[in-house]
């Protein structure tokens, strides 16, 4: 999600919008991240995922960035079980990145989330206190 609000900075100019949806799709938790800047060309889209890709960058705009990022982000989220998709309507039309993950089931008891099978709290670092 970091890398992702980070790109979504970069390639927004001062003063743009940069809105973060969270929600549910079915048995998908789905985040979406959309900003109204520099956008992504039509020919770059298809290959945004692909480790080292850097799409040109305007000239007041040098992103930088070694195009690792994204690439890490689409291992990440297929390691979870999930998928990263990106849109855009091409240059200076923004962009949308939508990652889908499969949601954890809610128990009966309101707002409880259930410990992943075979993860204690106490196996991962986890201490509970009292008070």
């Amino acid at each position: 999600m970091t890398n992702l609000l980070v790109n979504a900075d970069t390639y927004t100019v001062s003063g743009g919008r940069i809105r973060v949806r969270i929600g549910r799709e079915g048995a998908q938790a789905v985040l979406e991240i959309e900003d109204d800047g520099q956008g992504i060309a039509p020919e770059n889209l298809p290959r945004v995922f692909e480790l080292f890709f850097q799409a040109e960058s305007t000239a007041d705009r040098a992103a930088g960035g070694l195009g690792i990022g994204l690439t890490l982000v689409q291992r990440l989220v297929s390691l979870h079980g999930g998928d990263v998709t990106a849109r855009s309507g091409g240059r200076g039309m923004g962009a949308t990145f939508t990652v889908r993950l499969p949601a954890i089931p809610v128990r009966a008891e309101a707002g409880t989330i259930p410990e992943p099978s075979g993860i204690s709290a106490s196996s991962r670092g986890v201490h509970a206190s009292s008070g």
